[in-house]
């Protein structure tokens, strides 16, 4: 027999009605006091427009993070995208690297910012990778303003890399809509007109002097900057010609952009352009005949350059550089040997904060490395010195660190045989901006951390394995 009372079957929901009317004041308390903070909020910024329109900036920050999950991101980061490339020249010159002020690219990083913080709240896929970049760029950030004081100079560049993050953690989040597939195409669409340009540019002598040299930069406010984007968009085209559907038209933006590559001169470009190549090409499974498609686009890319008197003439310039551990400004007449001598000026910086560094930015905004000619005259053209002397050795252990841990996972979702060899794709993409790095300013070009970092987080979304059902055999039902 039970020791506990009974109940009539009519009791339980009255009891039920009890618990819910006395439930209700408090869901009615709750809703009220919501509302009337919301009233609140909306009187004060209503306050403050009334004083100047900028201060309607926190609305409408708030606003799209509401409406982050209803946007249409394919098209949204498309023309973002192609925004963002078509105004680089204007935009992103070595002077507004100076520049307190806010411009469009200012205004696209912000709103890559807001919608990828409305997709990981809502979605929450990634949180700690996301929390984690969040902090290095917090902390960093942080150094440069206890070092140089807060001015929207000094984060500007924790704003900038602060961008890129978005953009993976957007690609992350977007539920499979932002694929490998999508985002190589969006790629290729944003970057086709630029392309076109800089070989219409090549062909009528047109562009940028660079060091007495008349080079293509399309739409591109560098034709270093123009070159490493132009080789992603050539190997994303090839990949897509060879492991997803035999297109044509991959095959003929392949040799656009593989054209437009050239057209720069950009040697560091170039090299960058082979090694994506080679590796693509070492990491796709099966036999050398599979392999031979990219080790062929790299030797044809190779001839071509090389048939052109400008290519011949750099290389025949760059090999007399004199490795002298004692290059000066005025002995530095290559631009090998010019980027030995911007080193040897970086390092006493490093020196002055070797653990934690001068804060992020502070390579291109410190007077002292900045004053030699009013722009950017000792920008590292090194990804590594830059982030030793504006991270110092910790900041740097950790990037690197954080790189092999995303090789790694890279090289697992290499293994499913589902993903048309995407992960032996973003592997290549990611060696090319290793080696890259170690001439240049990779990620100092606003476009290239954003393709690459669309490539990377839609490549880092595939399944770590292939998912296989397991049928019962018949006899054992």
């Amino acid at each position: 027999m039970s020791a506990w009372p009974s109940q009539s079957p009519l009791r339980a929901p009255s009891v039920a009605l009890e618990n819910l009317r006395l439930s209700k004041p408090r869901l009615r308390a709750k809703g009220v006091l919501l509302s009337a903070c919301l009233i609140l909020a909306l009187l004060a910024e209503g306050v403050a427009v009334s004083r100047s329109p900028l201060y309607a900036a926190p609305l409408i920050c708030a606003l799209v993070v509401a409406v982050a999950i209803d946007l249409p991101l394919v098209p949204l980061l498309g023309s973002i995208l192609v925004v963002r490339i078509m105004t680089d020249a204007s935009l992103s010159s070595s002077l507004n690297r100076h520049s307190g002020s806010v411009n469009l690219s200012g205004a696209i990083a912000a709103l890559f910012v807001l919608i990828s913080l409305g997709l990981l709240i809502r979605r929450r896929k990634g949180v700690w990778q996301a929390a984690a970049l969040l902090v290095f760029i917090a902390i960093w950030t942080g150094v440069a303003i206890s070092s140089k004081g807060a001015s929207t100079v000094t984060i500007r560049e924790g704003v900038r890399e602060a961008s890129i993050a978005a953009v993976a953690v957007l690609v992350f989040n977007s539920r499979g809509a932002l694929n490998l597939k999508v985002v190589t195409r969006l790629i290729q669409v944003a970057g086709i007109l630029s392309a076109l340009l800089a070989i219409y540019q090549f062909a009528t002598h047109k562009g940028v002097m660079i060091s007495g040299h008349l080079r293509s930069n399309g739409t591109f406010s560098h034709p270093n900057g123009a070159s490493m984007y132009y080789a992603i968009a050539a190997t994303a085209s090839l990949w897509r010609y060879l492991d997803v559907g035999k297109r044509r038209s991959d095959l003929i933006m392949a040799g656009i952009f593989a054209a437009a590559t050239i057209s720069t001169f950009s040697l560091g470009g170039l090299a960058t352009f082979l090694v994506m190549l080679m590796v693509f090409g070492s990491l796709r499974p099966g036999a050398f005949r599979i392999k031979v498609g990219s080790y062929a686009v790299a030797f044809l890319t190779v001839i071509a350059f090389l048939a052109t008197p400008l290519g011949a003439e750099r290389i025949a310039n760059e090999s007399s550089t004199s490795l002298n551990s004692t290059v000066t400004k005025r002995t530095a007449d290559t631009s090998l040997g010019w980027r030995f001598y911007k080193w040897q000026t970086l390092l006493p910086e490093w020196e002055r904060g070797p653990f934690f560094g001068q804060g992020l930015g502070a390579t291109v905004t410190v007077e002292g490395i900045a004053a030699e000619n009013g722009t950017t005259a000792k920008v590292p053209h090194n990804e590594y010195v830059r982030y030793l002397v504006e991270t110092g050795m910790v900041g740097l252990a950790i990037v690197l660190w954080a790189v092999c841990m995303l090789w790694a996972g890279l090289v697992r979702r290499r293994r499913v045989p589902e993903t048309h060899n995407g992960g032996s794709f973003a592997l290549a993409i990611v060696a090319g901006c290793l080696f890259n790095a170690l001439g240049d300013n990779t990620f100092l070009y606003s476009t290239t951390g954003y393709a690459v970092a669309m490539i990377v987080a839609a490549a880092y979304g595939i399944p770590k394995r292939r998912s296989v059902m397991v049928r019962r055999p018949l006899s054992a039902a």
